[in-house]
């Protein structure tokens, strides 16, 4: 099944104990929105996130690494576009968004590894005794995640996440036989 999602109320909370953190929030808030894998979300720079007017975008469209296709335009929420106008705002163009500490000379954005480090030290923060269960795909998995359950519209999700099939994205978001013997049982015909 891969790593575990965060749930609506980690999320929450976790949304308040990273207030003033520029770098966590906007990974938090917009690896949430785009559902993109780390490799595509860590190389945004600001003009994938704002207009030239200064003005966070509302919706943005990615050429994925791994596929070579772009995402559908992908809705940023008001969370997003509140961390985009706050911490976006005197930087250029062209800068990538996700610059780590250790990387103000080198202006590079930080690896998929510190990444999932960041994810974890997350875990922690909210109490979460097995961090091994979460890395950044659990941030990537977070919206699909609860659109299925409240929509059970594999194809939806498997559209948003830029999958070629149903059954890998039954497999990355955990649907299991279980969950669909659950789903024939609540319905009676």
């Amino acid at each position: 099944m891969g790593k575990k999602p965060l749930n609506q109320q980690q999320v929450k909370i976790l949304r308040t104990m990273l207030e003033g953190k520029r770098l966590h929030t906007l990974l938090l808030n917009i690896g949430i929105d785009t559902m993109l894998r780390a490799s595509d979300l860590l190389v945004l720079r600001t003009k994938d996130l704002m207009h030239e007017s200064g003005e966070p975008k509302t919706e943005l469209k990615i050429k994925q690494k791994k596929t070579g296709k772009h995402t559908l335009l992908m809705p940023l929420s008001e969370n997003s576009r509140d961390a985009i106008r706050k911490y976006l705002i005197d930087t250029n163009a062209d800068d990538y968004i996700f610059i780590g500490q250790l990387s103000h000379l080198s202006r590079k954005p930080i690896t998929v590894k510190q990444y999932g480090r960041i994810v974890k030290g997350w875990m922690k923060m909210l109490g979460v005794e097995d961090i091994d269960q979460y890395a950044s795909h659990s941030i990537r998995k977070i919206k699909p995640t609860i659109i299925f359950n409240q929509t059970r519209n594999i194809d939806a999700v498997r559209r948003l996440l830029g999958q070629s099939s149903v059954t890998a994205t039954s497999s990355y978001i955990g649907v299991t036989d279980n969950s669909a013997l659950e789903l024939a049982r609540n319905i009676n015909v």
